[in-house]
Order: C-alpha cells, then sequence, then structure tokens
C-alpha cells in the first residue's frame, strides 16, 4: 500500500516548518507527500526539494490565490501525471512492488468561490470510468459548518 499524506503547510521557509518535516517523514514515512501553499519557488524550492528525501518530484508555482502545490514521492512509486491546473495536479500512481495503481489528484482549491466551482468541474470530468480506485485530497477551501472555521472572514 502507498501511503500518502496532504499537508497545507502555509510556507515551506521557516524552521519550525523543517522540524515538522523531518519528524513528520520520520514517524511516518510516506511514499507520496503533497504541499500546498508552500509560498516558496524557484531556488529555494529546489533546494528544499533535494535535501527531502525523496527521488521525484513535480510542482505549480505559486501564483496570487493559487499558492503553489509541490508533490513529492519515492522510487518505490511511480506517479504519472496527466492532467495540471492550477488547483490540482492529476494522475496515475503506481505501487511498483505490488503492481497496483490507482487514480491520485493532488487539490489546493481557490478561495474564490467561482474558481473552486470551475474546479469542481474539472474534477467532475477526470472521474475515472470502470470503477478504478480514485484518491483525491487536499485543501479545499471549503468549510461544512460555521463551526469548522477558525479566523479570516467567512465568505460563502
Amino acid at each position: 500500500m502507498v501511503k500518502v499524506i496532504f499537508w497545507n503547510v502555509q510556507g515551506a521557509l521557516s524552521a519550525e516548518f523543517y522540524r515538522c518535516f523531518k519528524l513528520l517523514m520520520q514517524t511516518q514515512r510516506p511514499d507520496v507527500i503533497a504541499l500546498f501553499e508552500p509560498r516558496i519557488s524557484g531556488s529555494k524550492a529546489n533546494r528544499f526539494i533535494r535535501r527531502s528525501g525523496f527521488d521525484c518530484s513535480f510542482r505549480v508555482e505559486a501564483n496570487g490565490f493559487s499558492r503553489g502545490i509541490w508533490v513529492l514521492w519515492k522510487a518505490t512509486v511511480k506517479l504519472d501525471i496527466v492532467a495540471v491546473s492550477s488547483q490540482f495536479v492529476h494522475g496515475w500512481c503506481y505501487d511498483v512492488s505490488k503492481r497496483k495503481r490507482c487514480f491520485i489528484t493532488f487539490v489546493y482549491a481557490s478561495p474564490n468561490s467561482s474558481q473552486r466551482a470551475l474546479l469542481w468541474n474539472q474534477l467532475g470530468a477526470l472521474e475515472p470510468a470502470h470503477e478504478e480506485a480514485w484518491v483525491l485530497g487536499g485543501d479545499f477551501n471549503a468549510i461544512a459548518s460555521p463551526l469548522e472555521r477558525e479566523g479570516g472572514r467567512l465568505t460563502v
């Protein structure tokens, strides 16, 4: 089984982030990790990814409300990216040792409701046929109840 972590890091530059990242890698040993809102790019992002302990990576750079999506994975997993937008990365995930596969989609939804509506339409178009397994996770920037909210403005 492939172990996947979806994590909204809200910034990947702080010493606290690095400590948490290292601890998470040591205790959970994920095969794949998706980091949302890393808020860094270019050489700083390259340096972090090189030192992360993962063999492969793909990233959507931060741009405006789209604050970035990084997907990192070990060589024990094969990830074929087949569709990308500012709000998601979608592809096939193969467990090399078990020869099993599933679709996987990493989502960082826009806080803008019209952009999120577009995302839902795009995700609907990606829905696998023939009852293929599909792992769909991330930060959808939506809440089911006002009780879930902490801080910020409440927008619908």
